[in-house]
């Protein structure tokens, strides 16, 4: 039987100049993640990540911690299949034009701007503006050619996930994003691709998902898992 534990990444950085950077929060995820894993005598066979830095950086501080506890963790191996979808490049480039012709976006958009950046109906405007154009991206109602589709986002990441199912009998941590666990959410469970979008919403950070294979393909077993976190105050969603 082969096992896959998806994790994704620690808490980035939402509304600083660069996202792509754990916050000392998504740190301190990380790093509880590795000694949890490192103390319950996990012994991976391999530690893939995605190629963004806050994966890549979460990777590192599950290892070390990993190690500190004395567990054998191997040094994390990079892989494009478990890159992220493109949702800022998405908001950024198509948000206003959409918002013009979609009356339920145009008022999301309203609201976002109608609230301070820190209060939480602007984090409301900010998921429901978020989520509906994902909508639309899943729907292909961008035609941008530039970015990639949500058919080839599913098809990449799943190719990957099924690639590292086949290595039977082994125990293989995938550091990734939130997209790519919904995708293995819905290859777990059989799901249509709007769930597997939908799924990824409320996936956090540092979180265990797990699948298993057993001659076929993979099963889900355990979804969004925070065994590791014990205040509420450390679970985040960005």
């Amino acid at each position: 039987m082969s096992k896959l534990l998806l994790i994704r990444h620690g808490q980035a950085s939402l509304g600083a100049p660069d996202y792509d950077v754990l916050s000392p929060l998504g740190v301190v995820q990380a790093r509880r993640l590795g000694a949890y894993l490192g103390g319950m005598q996990i012994r991976p066979d391999a530690i893939v990540t995605g190629p963004r830095k806050r994966q890549r950086d979460t990777a590192s501080a599950l290892v070390a911690a990993a190690r500190e506890r004395g567990a054998e963790f191997p040094d994390p191996t990079e892989d494009l299949a478990f890159d992220e979808y493109p949702a800022l490049e998405i908001m950024q480039r198509h948000l206003q034009r959409l918002a013009i012709d979609d009356a339920e976006l145009g008022t999301h958009l309203e609201d976002l701007r109608r609230h301070v950046a820190t209060t939480r109906e602007h984090r409301r405007a900010f998921e429901a503006t978020f989520q509906r154009m994902m909508r639309h991206w899943h729907d292909d109602r961008l035609g941008d050619p530039e970015i990639e589709s949500c058919v080839a986002f599913q098809d990449r990441v799943r190719h990957g996930l099924l690639e590292l199912s086949q290595a039977r009998g082994q125990t293989v941590l995938v550091v990734t994003s939130a997209g790519p666990v919904g995708v293995g959410l819905r290859l777990g469970l059989d799901l249509d691709p709007w769930s597997a979008i939908k799924s990824s919403f409320v996936v956090a950070n540092s979180s265990l998902t797990e699948l298993r294979s057993r001659g076929s393909g993979p099963i889900l077993t355990s979804f969004n898992a925070l065994p590791h976190l014990h205040d509420p105050a450390e679970i985040t969603l960005r």
